[in-house]
């Protein structure tokens, strides 16, 4: 798949999700919480979190549900460590 169609694929994907992007330049594309996806030949989508890659998927639909999983359960860690009692 080319690199073009690939990325096209991702940002329709994350559009779907409603995964927020902050920049989509070149073959990375950024989302919130130092959180990106870099793109490589394959097609293979390597999620990076904190500087090291977490994960990485050949299936878009599949990175996508992991990336709601996991901020998801970010969102809901903080939630509990905020010390709101709710």
């Amino acid at each position: 798949m080319e690199s073009s169609h690939q990325k096209e694929l991702l940002l329709c994907a994350l559009k779907h999700f409603d995964i927020e992007i902050v920049n989509a330049a070149g073959r990375k594309v950024i989302l919130r919480e130092n959180t990106y996806i870099s793109m490589a030949d394959g097609p293979q989508f390597h999620l990076w979190e904190d500087g090291r890659r977490e994960a990485t998927f050949t299936d878009v639909v599949r990175l996508c549900t992991y990336i709601k999983t996991q901020l998801g359960w970010n969102e809901k860690k903080r939630v509990e460590n905020s010390g709101t009692g709710e």
